[in-house]
């Protein structure tokens, strides 16, 4: 079986710098960092590389954040169309651990991250052992992994998904004005996404954010300013939806 060490030496770039510590690049992000004391940070970059360079069917359909949001690895779908690219929880929070942490103690707070960030799968991870855990509302499953070729698995199911946002996303670009509203109930209510569209007998695109619509009336704000007033525009004078950007 191979170890970890024989595992960092075959995939990571270690090399040795003033006062004979011991760095490497992360694979996301590109910084130097030291590896020094820190066996967490090599097994982290142990996962990373499986993701970038063993898991070729992943390489164009996620995104990888680490250390966002104080979570040691986060997985993002990527957007199929850049114009609709909406606030998205993570698909996968992944907590890397030291060779010989016990994962099981580990088990509320990965409940606990999931639980914050919306996200239905996670995984517990300390080279030698691999933890997954599905969150359906308010109920948790933990599930002993054999290998990482199964963490791929797990996200490609979710990834695969039907995504109706992005479905409906094409009618109100043809100028569905029921899509438009389906989106905006579900993505614009709040000040997270910006919504540029195109009403009807109007020059000018429209940036748009904090929708409501009453009786066929769509209320918003301009992008930008300030003022406590809401705009306003009757359903017909709806043209088409141009993009949703977070």
């Amino acid at each position: 079986m191979t170890s970890l060490n024989q595992e960092i030496q075959g995939k990571l770039d270690i090399y040795f710098k003033k006062y004979r510590q011991q760095y490497t690049k992360c694979l996301v992000r590109g910084i130097e960092i030291s590896v020094d004391g820190r066996p967490e940070e090599l097994v982290r970059q142990i996962f990373i590389h499986f993701l970038i360079n063993q898991s070729e069917l992943l390489t164009e359909k996620i995104n990888i954040k680490v250390e966002s949001n104080n979570h040691d690895i986060e997985i993002y779908k990527s957007p199929k169309n850049n114009n609709f690219r909406p606030h998205q929880n993570p698909v996968m929070i992944v907590e890397v651990k030291r060779e010989e942490v016990n994962l099981q103690n580990h088990y509320s707070q990965i409940q606990r991250y999931l639980t914050k960030a919306g996200c239905d799968i996670g995984i517990l991870y300390n080279y030698h052992e691999i933890i997954g855990i599905s969150r359906k509302n308010h109920d948790f499953e933990f599930n002993r992994l054999n290998s990482l070729q199964e963490i791929q698995k797990l996200i490609l199911h979710k990834i695969n998904q039907i995504d109706d946002g992005l479905l409906e996303f094409g009618e109100a670009q043809n100028g569905n004005f029921q899509s438009f509203s389906y989106l905006i109930n579900k993505y614009g209510r709040y000040t997270t996404n910006t919504f540029i569209f195109k009403l009807k007998n109007q020059p000018n695109q429209v940036e748009g954010y904090l929708f409501s619509i009453q009786n066929n009336k769509v209320y918003y704000k301009i992008c930008g300013q300030y003022s406590k007033k809401q705009l306003s525009f009757d359903s017909q004078d709806f043209e088409k939806l141009i993009s949703i950007i977070y």
